[in-house]
């Protein structure tokens, strides 16, 4: 190996204060020079955002000793490849994060449930009289059912709850039906959830459990009235089920911040609905959220440069 310091390949833009931290420690790869920089065999540690990680492409780097992820979710790393490879896997949930996508989900809703689209175009296009005929929606008093109970369904939750007192109901088997109770929402099955809820709002993980965990069948259980949000992962609603049911007026609408596929292809089936609001995966993008992210990131590499065990570690296994 050439390096004489660890050399940090920053994958995706992270907020700068990240960044120049990193910067002014290590050695670092840019999102601007990217995987053509002639120094990447040499790369010790990496940090992702979205940016897919195949196993061919981490082969070209034999000295990667860790993958940080910049947020919670995993799916763009093949964890069970770097675990045989020995390289370290962490990612960076909770803080500022967590509050900015539970916030991002809240917005969806509210959009959606006040027609803020579409309210907009009554007065550009000079609609003014629909205002007499419009009945906007509700987040207060709401049933709000949440797919997931972990940080950002919770923190959801709070804001649901204690900010519009609605009603709230979470199904997540990974979570004891106790522990759900003090946090002050009901536990119910998948099923029953999505029958009872005025508004769904999904925060699961893309697992290979999860994929597709809300298809045709799932939408035709909700409330003709009835809206759901997803800012976790794109995969875990069906997005062909999701236009169909969209299309058909099953449900009253969807707030959808993630994809399969980012960008999405330009005759996206969503792309046709009037009834859905569309973001770039951006729930948590606010600006204390990705600082936040990106000092975590910095203080996960200083950690393992340390030598020292990080606190979120996905493969603990691969330590002694």
């Amino acid at each position: 190996m050439t390096t004489q310091a660890p050399l940090v390949f920053i994958v995706d833009p992270i907020h700068s204060v990240g960044a120049e931290r990193l910067g002014a420690a290590y050695q670092v790869i840019t999102p601007e020079q990217g995987f053509a920089d002639p120094r990447l065999e040499d790369v010790t540690h990496i940090v992702v955002r979205t940016t897919e990680l195949p196993e061919g492409l981490l082969a070209r780097m034999p000295h990667l000793r860790a993958i940080v992820k910049h947020g919670a979710g995993v799916d763009n790393i093949p964890i069970p490849y770097a675990t045989s490879r020995g390289m370290l896997v962490c990612n960076t949930p909770g803080g500022n994060n967590s509050t900015a996508v539970a916030e991002g989900a809240v917005a969806l809703m509210l959009a959606l449930l006040r027609q803020v689209r579409e309210m907009d175009a009554v007065v550009r296009e000079d609609r003014w009289g629909e205002r007499w005929t419009t009945r906007l929606g509700d987040l207060t008093g709401a049933n709000v059912g949440l797919i997931g109970f972990g940080r950002i369904a919770r923190y959801t939750a709070k804001i649901c709850g204690a900010g519009f007192g609605a009603q709230l109901a979470a199904y997540d088997p990974m979570v004891p039906e106790a522990e759900i109770e003090a946090a002050g929402a009901q536990p119910m099955q998948l099923d029953a959830l999505l029958e009872w809820a005025d508004v769904v709002s999904i925060h699961v993980p893309l697992l290979p459990g999860t994929r597709d965990l809300i298809g045709k069948t799932e939408l035709s259980r909700m409330r003709p009235s009835a809206i759901i949000v997803n800012c976790s992962r794109g995969g875990i609603i069906s997005e062909p089920a999701l236009a169909e049911v969209l299309a058909a007026g099953t449900i009253a609408g969807a707030g959808i911040d993630v994809l399969v596929a980012e960008p999405p292809p330009a005759d996206h089936p969503l792309f046709g609905q009037p009834n859905v609001i569309l973001s770039p995966h951006v729930a948590g993008v606010t600006e204390s959220g990705m600082k936040g992210m990106a000092l975590a990131c910095a203080d996960t590499i200083d950690t393992i440069v340390a030598g020292e065990r990080p606190a979120n570690l996905l493969n603990p296994e691969i330590l002694p």
